[in-house]
């Protein structure tokens, strides 16, 4: 392995965990891998818009709306995975926030504008992200997941040292929103969701926008 790809290749089996994608593992896409560039744009196709599926139950109603992840939850979330993660050789520092729409139809809509600064073994990895993915997802009272994600809106870009790097690998794992796969309690105008990373749990919060 090229020398300069390997600390990229660390961090991307890392995030396999789901540490970038700000929640756990996101399924499978059912619509073909984009072809990787340093920049990448998703120039695959995306996949048919797939038919909405509502909430489960009308006690899950408290998550439609629209929200955001701004800087300070953005940190507190990557606080919790670095604790997770400690004596993996890595360090996650982010900058930026998220939104995040979810539809009464059950329709949601992920678009983050941050970058993450992975620190592995001394080598700096500086991943940008931006765009959207969408899908639908289904809750019940107290548990949300995504039952489609399309991330061919997704756009990602990195760096290594200040080098532009192949984000293919990286990409691959900013496939899920925070609702891929999470606990949830909605108290007033404040999402708080729990997903399960490296045998621990990470917390994100999001207040309504």
């Amino acid at each position: 392995m090229n020398r300069r790809l390997a600390p990229l290749a660390v961090a991307a089996a890392l995030l396999t965990a789901g540490t970038l994608a700000l929640s756990a593992c996101a399924p499978e896409e059912s619509s073909p891998t984009p072809t990787a560039t340093s920049t990448r744009t998703g120039s695959a196709s995306a996949s048919a818009t797939p038919s909405a599926t509502p909430s489960a139950t009308p006690d899950a109603s408290c998550l439609v709306g629209d929200w955001t992840m701004g800087q300070e939850e953005l940190v507190g979330f990557y606080d919790d995975v670095n604790s997770l993660m400690a004596g993996a050789g890595v360090n996650f520092t982010p900058e930026g926030s998220a939104n995040l729409t979810l539809g009464a139809d059950g329709t949601f809509v992920w678009a983050p504008a941050a970058t993450v600064t992975a620190a592995v073994s001394g080598t700096t990895i500086l991943i940008t992200f931006g765009g959207q993915i969408d899908g639908t997802y289904t809750a019940t009272a107290d548990h949300v997941s995504t039952a489609t994600q399309n991330t061919a809106g997704l756009q990602v870009s990195a760096t290594i040292d200040g080098t532009p790097t192949d984000a293919g690998a990286v990409s691959e794992e900013i496939a899920g929103a925070p609702v891929t796969d999470a606990s949830y309690t909605c108290s007033g105008d404040t999402l708080t969701l729990e997903s399960a990373i490296a045998g621990g749990t990470a917390t994100s919060v999001l207040h309504r926008r």
